[in-house]
């Protein structure tokens, strides 16, 4: 009889090394960045409320939304982190995307459109009672496209955007929320 070893370390093994190699990238975009800035650095910070429509949690997240505005710089970093409010097993996702704001910036609205990646972590923890308990976790690398826009000028900026992930675990998400500026004009 013979038997087949599977090494449960190496999904993670790959996935920590894309994790390693985009975290290396984007800091490097970072720093980059922030040689072109001067004093004129722009950070927007705030809450995010959310629905996913479509995708395979079609639930209700909180997040939080952070934009890093360059002069100079043709986009504008964004990271984000959502957890998700689903019954037996917990999931949040932290994402890192490009955005481009169109040329359309006006006192109304200005849109923007954008790509990067969304780290998903899934775990859970059953009780089975008189059987034991079960509990398991996995952290899942995708692919994220996103389409949305800002409405109004000022310290405090709403928007609204869709985010769609491709990976493991897909999401089609619609979220808004309001940016507090810190910094910058």
């Amino acid at each position: 009889m013979s038997y087949i070893y599977v090494n449960p370390f190496i999904k993670p093994v790959c996935t920590m090394k894309k994790l390693t190699a985009f975290v290396l990238l984007f800091g490097m975009l970072v720093g980059f960045g922030a040689q072109q800035a001067q004093a004129q650095t722009q950070i927007q910070l705030g809450p995010r409320i959310g629905f996913d429509l479509a995708g395979n949690v079609e639930e209700f997240f909180l997040g939080a939304d952070s934009r890093f505005v360059f002069p100079n710089f043709p986009v504008i970093l964004n990271g984000t982190l959502d957890y998700y409010f689903v019954d037996n097993f917990d999931l949040w996702q932290l994402s890192l995307n490009a955005l481009y704001e169109f040329g359309i910036d006006n006192q109304s609205f200005t849109p923007y459109a954008g790509a990067g990646i969304g780290i998903s972590r899934v775990s859970v923890d059953l009780d089975l009672g008189v059987v034991g308990g079960f509990d398991d976790s996995d952290t899942d690398l995708g692919f994220n496209v996103i389409g949305g826009a800002t409405f109004g000028q000022g310290n405090l900026t709403p928007f609204a955007q869709a985010q769609i992930t491709f990976g493991d675990v897909e999401l089609f998400a619609l979220a808004g929320g309001i940016l507090f500026t810190i910094g910058g004009n």
